[in-house]
């Protein structure tokens, strides 16, 4: 009886420190990590800081988008939504859509310093209709909901979301085909043609394929990134819309059945459109969290790569990227796929 006593307070030790482990690696005061990039005569210096030993990866890109200042992010209780709540097995939260808003906000925090406001359907309209009076285009919009409200959006070329994707809105969507509804306060109301309407050209998943194995070929972005969603649900076949846009504005990142890639970027009018495919899961929100951060774009060219280890002190490193005539940029984070923090430098 002693014995099995001692086991037990083996276990609830071990299962405190497991418990204390992870609070620490989510909550850890990002005070431990700093950074810093800055670019001169065709050269970019960039520094790392660890107190800890962290790996680190660094991707310098450039693109004609100009830098996000400011996120959306839409949630409203009181719109219907298409969102499919995850059951999350021994009793943990299930990931519905406030949990999973609740938490892509706090991976944000601790990947870029760019604002992060949660919007309702008339605080998203109201903060639209500035932007397109202002032609500001330094806003991107998150849509988890499965449907965006019918003060943006009922199916019209007019409506207010390509307005603002026109003069430079970025549009990140996840969960469900984009644009196959619009939401009211009582109902989802179909829309025919929704697919011309954000790609001019059928391009979605709609089939049977789900699941992709391979890591997307024109690019090493899956590693470079991090990214591990592996779900083609509803995602974009890369071929079609390439051929429809051309190759200089369309890329895609993650992995690829062959026809459909997990993440897929294109241009609307001075803005884009980035989907991430997949039903609702941890993966997909750690994908679109180092996508949004990093602010990468369907034009970005990737121009260094850097990865390694910093070890409680700070690493100097330097990239020669020669003259560029885009935006250049620095992303850069500690932790791989397990994040504790990233920053996004805009080196213009």
């Amino acid at each position: 009886m002693k014995s099995d006593r001692v086991i037990e307070i083996i276990a609830a030790v071990v299962i405190a420190v497991i418990l204390i482990g992870e609070v620490i690696v989510y909550t850890t005061d990002q005070g431990r990590y700093s950074s810093g990039a800055v670019l001169e005569d065709g050269t970019v210096t960039y520094t790392m800081s660890s107190g800890g030993s962290e790996s680190y990866n660094v991707i310098i890109s450039e693109s004609s988008l100009d830098t996000m200042t400011e996120i959306y992010v839409y949630y409203d209780e009181t719109y219907v939504s298409d969102y499919e709540e995850v059951s999350v097995p021994v009793g943990a939260r299930a990931l519905d859509q406030e949990y999973y808003i609740e938490q892509l906000v706090k991976q944000l925090d601790y990947r870029t310093s760019v604002e992060i406001t949660v919007l309702d359907a008339s605080g998203l309209d109201a903060a639209m209709a500035a932007d397109i009076a202002s032609g500001d285009m330094s806003k991107g919009l998150i849509v988890i909901s499965g449907a965006l409200p019918d003060l943006i959006y009922t199916g019209n070329s007019a409506d207010d979301i390509f307005q603002w994707m026109n003069v430079g809105g970025r549009l990140y969507w996840l969960g469900n085909m984009i644009g196959c509804q619009y939401a009211t306060v009582e109902e989802l109301v179909p829309v025919d043609n929704y697919q011309i309407l954000f790609f001019g050209v059928e391009c979605l998943n709609d089939g049977d394929s789900e699941k992709a194995y391979d890591a997307v070929g024109s690019n090493d972005l899956r590693t470079d990134m991090s990214l591990s969603n592996n779900s083609v649900k509803y995602a974009v076949d890369v071929a079609a819309l390439t051929a429809y846009k051309g190759a200089d504005k369309v890329l895609d990142a993650g992995y690829s059945d062959g026809t459909y890639s997990s993440i897929v970027m294109t241009d609307y009018g001075n803005g884009m459109i980035c989907i991430i495919s997949g039903d609702y899961s941890n993966d997909q929100r750690a994908d679109l969290s180092q996508m949004v951060a990093s602010q990468l774009a369907y034009d970005s060219e990737i121009l260094y790569e850097d990865s390694g280890n910093v070890n409680r002190t700070t690493v100097t490193k330097t990239a020669d990227i020669g003259e560029t005539a885009g935006n250049v940029s620095v992303y850069l984070y500690y932790g791989g796929y397990y994040t504790v923090y990233g920053e996004y430098y805009s080196l213009v």
